[in-house]
């Protein structure tokens, strides 16, 4: 009877890091664990992490938007006026 097949298998992935990196690296695993485990794992926490978009000062957020072409200039300046009024009330 064979083995069944992975649903997701692996493939390998070719990638350069500094050797720095690697000896950290190296230095953190133990001989017996897989440094190809240990990647998938960081990729996978950096993938599925959720941003607190929260945690952004809303005058960053402002820039943000018009950097990104998003708000012209003139609405930046009616959202700094309107953020100014609001934070002055508190």
């Amino acid at each position: 009877m064979s083995r069944p097949r992975a649903t997701d298998p692996s493939v390998a992935l070719s990638i350069a890091v500094p050797q720095s990196l690697k000896t950290r690296l190296d230095q953190e695993l133990s001989y017996t664990q897989s440094r190809s485990k240990w990647v998938c794992h960081a990729i996978r926490e950096k993938l599925d992490f959720d941003f607190d978009y929260a945690s952004i000062q809303t005058g960053q957020l402002i820039n943000m938007l018009h950097t990104r072409n998003i708000i012209d200039y003139e609405l930046v300046t009616l959202l700094r006026t309107r953020v100014a009024e609001i934070e002055a009330g508190r």
